[in-house]
């Protein structure tokens, strides 16, 4: 960071710069940091200026959005810096005051007397390879600089120049994301160029650079990047970014400025769409007023960091406190050395005698250890027989299940056979039934040929019959047609017949349909009024409080629970049964639940392994299967359930259930999982639900009732795996419940159901009566057709006979014509194929009924023979299930064999290993009473309570204690005393450090609030500055306005009245100004701030975009005139309209203009 003095005294720069009064002066200082100890140039100022650090945009944070003036300070630095902005109160006099300085700044005999700078400002810009530049020179003037040229002559290219080599980074000229983007199109590298003026008596390292700096940056489109930093001769100095740092902080030039150098973008922000919050921060950035806050903030750091410091401090006279402690100590020590030598050497006889008392208990150790190996031996080979004799028993039963396999597998081959025999006569009658339906389409067919046979013949009979009647009269044709009648009336009855057989079977097949669906509905009321039955009998027993809590359970249950109470045996006493502990919210979902919850809620909970063993115990003594009653171990730390359930828009069963022990939601947690199991009525809500998409979080599955009234399902189970979507049902339990409810809720919920019943059973009452009317109804059709079937048959016979007669008759007739006769015998012979064909074809209607009986017959023996030969599929599974479960236990009991085997085995090894170790162990007590007469005749017993590992461990203590006493203390008495001398100097030292360090501490805080109460006179002074100025600048257009500075809420505002005849107070908002007067009112803005900063180099580019010409004439000469009263400033203004008037012939201003990048030549004026 940079380190400057804002000082309007400086008596070596007083005449580059423009003094205040002495009563108007403020002093703000920052002190140099110990880590930077180069010399630093002081500012140059306009009244009072600091600069902005030159910070990175792309590391700078996000600029705060204005807080509300309630809202405080977020540290305590903050609070002790703005002291309240009670220094901005008296902002009417601030203003007054500023606006007589500026009264005397201005006065005409001031204009002109701009100076040019000795160093500091920038002589030559050049670029190779650069945007659209192949080559690029510009020399600048060393005050007022305007570059001027059309539209992409590459004039805002300069400013990036600029920019990039004194070492912005890429992003902050808003032209590009990095360097290699600026590298001309064509080329593969780009060399900029800018030269620094260096002279004067506070020129930067004169001595190594001369009169000027010559900083050259190169880049290429790999990426690459570097500096050249050159002297005047053009001899490189150093190569290192750093270098370059420290020229630009030296003379403060400030390229990542915003408003130091504005470019294209950020003028068009500033001068056109800024905030209020935006403008704000551009002025506190541009005055110093932001890096002067972080200056002082890191004092106010480094003092937290120096007050961090005090408990170390503390603690090293802690540590000092503890030094001359243990320097006392070694005194003491120096008089228990002689005791603690005594007492080691009466341990050193125990010692000896002391193995000698380990090796006597370890022998009576191995004598008990080998006592109780031999009385081992004993049910282990017991248990060594019991395991032989069971695996023989299951070796028995494994081949007994092996050889019924083998049997029942002989059965296959008959079985199959009997099955493709089965199938082969099911397709011979198939086929023979498809045979006799061809027979029948052909008779069929040849029926209708003589039936078109009999209408010729009658035809050419009648015809001849016409040229008989003249000679024989009309009797004989009488007779003729007597018998036509009476063959027609054969053919309509033959009809009628047919038409009979066919309608029969239909109306059969109707009464055995009717009959069926009479049937079915008559189960299901009696179904129905079973279910209403179980209801009422529920109600009576819920009303008349019958029964107790263990109802619903097992006979034995009640038997159970009262011995789990009488016995003592228990760590803890089991719970449950479960389903005593759980209450129902809402009864309708019992009976699912019921079936969901299966034998789980006949279970109960233990703790421990012992408790189980004994409840297992106590349920065989009752007569209590386990399967049915489970024991379920449980845990003792509750369960956390947080994030682990679905969203409170669902029901769940721990959720509609009331749990009086945690122990118990536990278990049905873990076994049943309850907090992911859904609850949801209506089946189709419960698919979207589930089967819509991925299930819910937390979900496993979901349970909904079935909408159904013929199913015997109460619900269903409905999961979703992500692979597989699956809908299982849920019965209903139909003995009596275990969960337990609110009576008045549950007789309400079960009079509910029984409306419902009622309502489903009188809905199937009336369905039973329409399909018993029905079946009526086919019955009576299917008589009245048989009784017509017979009264046809006789009217057949009847009309046969009749025909007869009148055949008889025409034979008396003598005479008839040859050809007549021949007709009437081919008539006879079609009438009797037509009738041999129609009896043929009703044959063969009953014979294809019959064969179809016959072929259904047969289909279902197949069916038969494939159940057989399914169940003995089944059977064979069973006896390979059997086989399987068999060998297991085989295998299981040979296992158990072998290991009763090897434990045998290794009980024998144990007791040989011990009687061996007993040997050994009568040696070693013989040679520990040798090595204790070696050390001492007379043996030493070793005290109660005292053992060989206790007496080595006190002595060997003892011993290393002595050592290391000996060894830490390394000195004699005299050394001793002295070391304690020393370590109380030592801790009279650290206290005295302390309290100098405390003392240090209360002068930084006294020195810091110093400091912040000059800034505080800074920003009163900045800001008043600052908002006359900008009064003034408006009135050189006649326009009226103020600045509205709110530090508080860190915002920034105009108020602009353009127009002369408005007399109101406030002036306008700039969004209601035009774009000249809103363009000429934020130059004016960057003007008034520029007056307050510090920085030697000001760069605007296009800032007369949006005006018109009357105020691009009034902004430019009032940017000029503003150059001229700045002292040793350079200024570079890019602009794309020519410079008119006697400005552009002026000796201070000097015109670069820019022509197309393809004429490579630049016209300097």
């Amino acid at each position: 960071m940079p380190s400057r003095t804002i000082n309007n005294l400086g008596a070596e720069s007083s005449r580059k710069r423009h003094h205040l009064g002495e009563d108007e002066a403020e002093e703000a200082v920052r002190p140099r940091s110990h880590l930077n100890v180069e010399s630093r140039k002081r500012v140059r100022l306009s009244d009072v200026r600091d600069e902005t650090p030159a910070v990175d945009p792309e590391d700078e944070e996000e600029y705060h959005a204005p807080a509300s003036p309630d809202t405080p300070p977020r540290t305590q630095y903050e609070l002790m810096r703005d002291n309240g902005f009670e220094h901005l109160r008296n902002e009417v006099a601030d203003d007054q005051r500023a606006t007589q300085r500026l009264g005397a700044r201005v006065r005409p005999n001031l204009l002109g007397e701009n100076v040019v700078a000795e160093n500091g400002i920038l002589e030559r810009v050049e670029c190779i390879n650069f945007m659209c530049h192949t080559r690029l020179v510009c020399d600048l003037g060393p005050l007022l600089n305007f570059i001027v040229g059309e539209n992409g002559s590459g004039k805002s290219a300069i400013l990036t120049a600029i920019t990039l080599c004194l070492g912005g980074k890429a992003s902050s000229t808003n032209r590009g994301g990095s360097l290699k983007a600026f590298v001309k199109e064509g080329a593969e590298r780009a060399v900029l160029i800018v030269k620094i003026k260096n002279q004067g008596v506070d020129a930067f390292k004169p001595e190594v650079y001369g009169d000027s700096i010559i900083v050259e940056r190169h880049f290429s489109k790999s990426g690459s990047s570097g500096f050249k930093i050159k002297t005047v001769t053009g001899a490189i100095h150093s190569t290192k970014k750093q270098e370059v740092d420290e020229i630009v902080e030296y003379y403060a030039l400030q390229v990542d400025n915003p408003l130091n150098v504005l470019s294209q973008d950020n003028a068009r922000q500033f001068l056109n769409a800024s905030t209020k919050a935006q403008k704000y921060k551009f002025f506190i950035e541009g005055v110093q007023l932001q890096q002067l806050d972080n200056d002082y903030r890191l004092i106010a750091e480094s003092l937290s960091q120096m007050e961090a410091k005090v408990p170390d401090q503390e603690q090293r006279v802690e540590l000092a406190k503890a030094e001359r402690a243990k320097a006392e100590r070694l005194l003491e020590t120096l008089e228990g050395e002689r005791a603690m030598r005594d007492k080691i050497n009466r341990l050193r006889l125990k010692v000896a005698w002391s193995r000698m008392d380990t090796c006597e208990k370890k022998l009576v150790q191995k004598q008990a250890a080998l006592a109780e190996a031999t009385a081992a031996l004993i049910p282990a080979e017991q248990a060594m027989n019991e395991k032989s004799e069971a695996y023989e028993r299951a070796k028995a039963q494994d081949e007994a299940a092996v050889a019924n396999l083998e049997r029942i597998k002989e059965e296959e081959p008959e079985l199959q056979s009997r099955v493709e025999e089965a199938r082969e006569y099911n397709r011979a009658m198939v086929a023979a039934l498809m045979k006799v339906q061809a027979e029948e389409r052909e008779a069929h067919t040849n029926w209708k040929t003589y039936s078109d046979q009999v209408k010729l013949f009658e035809q050419k009979i009648t015809d001849e019959e016409k040229s008989l009647q003249e000679a024989h009269g009309g009797a004989q044709t009488q007779k003729l047609k007597e018998k036509d009648e009476a063959l027609a009336k054969v053919k309509e009855i033959q009809q009628k017949i047919e038409d009979n057989m066919k309608l029969v079977p239909q109306i059969v097949s109707q009464v055995d349909d009717s009959a069926k669906a009479l049937t079915q509905v008559k189960d299901q009321v009696t179904k129905k009024q079973l279910e209403i039955t179980n209801i009422q009998k529920e109600i009576e027993t819920i009303q008349k409080d019958l029964g107790g809590p263990l109802d619903g359970y097992e006979r034995s249950m009640p038997k159970l629970v009262t011995a789990i109470e009488d016995d003592k045996r228990f760590q803890q006493k089991p719970i449950g049964p479960l389903g005593t502990l759980v209450h129902l919210h809402k009864p309708e979902w019992a009976g699912i639940l019921e079936s969901f919850f299966g034998n789980n809620l006949n279970g109960f909970l233990v703790f421990n392994k012992s408790d189980m063993n004994i409840l297992s115990d106590l349920m065989k003594r009752c007569n209590i299967d386990s399967k049915n009653s489970p024991v379920f171990i449980g845990q003792r730390n509750p369960l956390n359930l947080a994030g682990k359930e679905p969203d409170a828009e669902y029901d769940t069963i721990l959720r509609i259930l009331k749990i009086d022990n945690q122990a118990v939601r536990d278990t049905l947690v873990i076994n049943n999982m309850i907090e992911q199991v859904l609850l949801i009525p209506k089946r189709t809500t419960a698919q979207n639900v589930m089967f819509d998409g991925a299930p819910p979080r937390n979900v496993k599955m979901c349970l909904c009732f079935n909408d159904s009234r013929n199913s015997k399902n109460a619900g269903f189970r409905l999961t979703n795996s992500g692979s597989s979507l699956q809908t299982n049902p849920v019965n209903n339990r139909r003995e009596q419940k275990r969960l337990k409810t609110e009576s008045g809720s549950q007789i309400a919920f079960l009079k509910q159901s029984l409306t419902k019943l009622e309502s489903e059973l009188q809905a199937l009452g009336v369905e039973y009566r329409r399909v018993q009317q029905e079946n009526t109804r086919h019955k009576a059709e299917l008589a009245k057709a048989q009784k017509e079937g017979t009264n046809l048959k006789k009217q057949l016979d009847q009309t046969h006979e009749h025909i007869a007669r009148i055949e008889i008759a025409l034979d008396e007739w003598d005479g008839s014509d040859a050809r007549l006769q021949s007709l009437r015998e081919q008539l006879a012979q079609a009438k009797e194929q037509k009738a041999h064909h129609g009896e043929q074809v009703t044959g063969l209607v009953l014979a294809k009924d019959q064969k179809n009986l016959i072929a259904e017959e047969a289909k279902k023996k197949l069916q038969a023979e494939k159940l057989q030969l399914k169940d003995f599929e089944a059977r064979l599974k069973k006896a390979e299930e059997k086989v399987k479960s068999k060998h297991s236990t085989h295998t299981i009991d040979l296992t158990a064999k072998n290991e009763s085997v090897a434990e045998y085995n290794a009980l024998k090894e144990k007791q040989k290993a011990i009687e061996e170790s007993i040997e050994r162990e009568r040696e070693r007590i013989a040679a520990a009473e040798a090595e204790g007469k070696s050390v001492c005749e007379e043996r030493v017993h070793l005290l109660e309570g005292e053992t060989e590992a206790s007496v080595n461990a006190t002595y060997y203590a003892l011993h290393d204690r002595y050592k290391k006493m000996i060894k830490t203390r390394r000195m004699d008495e005299q050394q001793v005393h002295a070391a304690v001398i020393k370590a109380r100097e030592t801790y009279d030292r650290a206290v005295n450090g302390l309290n100098s360090m405390m003392e240090l501490n209360e002068r930084l805080k006294h020195t810091l609030s110093l400091r912040l109460d000059k800034w505080r006179k800074f920003q009163r002074y900045i800001s008043s500055q600052s908002r006359a100025n900008f009064i003034y600048l408006l009135s050189e257009r006649g326009f009226r306005g103020k600045l509205l500075l709110d530090h508080e809420r860190r915002a920034l505002d105009l108020q602009v009245e353009p127009d002369k005849t408005e007399k109101r107070a406030n002036g306008r908002s700039t969004k209601t100004l035009s774009g000249g007067e809103k363009s000429f009112a934020s130059i004016c803005l960057l003007l008034a701030i520029w007056e307050a900063m510090g920085s030697p180099l000001r760069c605007l580019d296009e800032f007369d975009v949006f005006m018109d010409n009357v105020n691009r004439a009034i902004s430019t000469n009032m940017l000029i005139t503003a150059a001229r009263r700045s002292v040793n400033r350079q200024y570079i203004f890019i602009t794309p309209n020519a410079i008119e008037g006697r400005n552009a012939l002026e000796a201070d201003v000097k015109i670069i203009r820019l022509t197309d990048p393809r004429q490579r030549q630049i016209t300097s004026m």
